[in-house]
């Protein structure tokens, strides 16, 4: 019993440290090529990095991200000082900057070309979760997708520019609890279906927007330091979810 216990253990130790050296090496590639990529625009604090847009583009986006940037910080504080990197390509097919971040790669942002042209792309958001990482995605993508709708300059995803709580109470029979969605770490994907990942954006961004809202940014930002509901707002997220549909259903 005590050889099979030793054996299965250093089997798990093995699988621990592979993984580990894995995720190390992943993250080191993604610096290196970040740090290969073409400097499109520098304009202080942000670069955006890429070969597909003009200059003229790249440079009045360098500003126009600045610009997101400083309202970001005016309202969480200066918890990110290194450069902001943006690269822009046609291959990305969302924007990311959370999951970099994970990665080892905090501060790099993949953004798609075409959102680049279309002015839809969601900067202010992603720049969101460069300087509030979580490791908690429910708390993180909410907080991203209420700042976007509330301080954002221009229609992105989820919501483009329509009303959080308007949309999160449409789509109130979706989804029965918020539970699942808190339990869920960074790189757990809410769904693949489409329809139901908007969801899931879009009902986070509204309850988010509840709690700051209705207790302000200081409290949220203890929930987003410990995630305990209860010892924050002194109920549990199974009450204050119920507060929030009620008055939703309310407006």
């Amino acid at each position: 019993m005590g050889k099979r216990w030793d054996e299965a253990l250093m089997t798990s130790q093995r699988r621990w440290l592979l993984y580990s050296f894995s995720i190390a090496a992943l993250s080191v590639l993604v610096i290196q090529c970040a740090v290969a990529l073409k400097v499109a625009s520098d304009c202080g604090n942000v670069r955006i990095l890429s070969s597909e847009l003009t200059a003229q583009e790249a440079d009045a986006y360098c500003r126009y991200a600045t610009g997101e940037q400083e309202k970001v910080e005016a309202l969480w504080g200066t918890t990110w000082k290194e450069p902001i990197r943006i690269h822009v390509d046609r291959s990305y097919k969302i924007s990311r900057a959370l999951i970099p971040a994970y990665q080892g790669n905090r501060g790099f942002m993949e953004m798609p070309v075409q959102r680049v042209r279309n002015n839809d792309g969601a900067l202010l958001h992603e720049i969101v979760h460069i300087y509030a990482p979580n490791n908690n995605r429910f708390l993180a993508e909410g907080l991203a997708v209420y700042l976007q709708a509330k301080i954002g300059s221009n229609r992105a995803f989820p919501n483009f520019s329509d009303n959080l709580n308007v949309l999160a109470r449409r789509r109130f029979p979706e989804v029965n609890s918020l539970e699942n969605l808190n339990t869920g770490g960074t790189t757990r994907p809410w769904s693949t279906a489409g329809d139901e990942r908007t969801t899931a954006y879009i009902l986070g961004g509204a309850f988010v927007g509840f709690l700051i809202d209705r207790n302000g940014l200081p409290r949220f930002k203890k929930l987003y330091e410990t995630g305990d509901y209860d010892k924050v707002y002194g109920k549990s997220l199974e009450i204050l979810e119920k507060e929030w549909r009620s008055a939703l259903q309310e407006k």
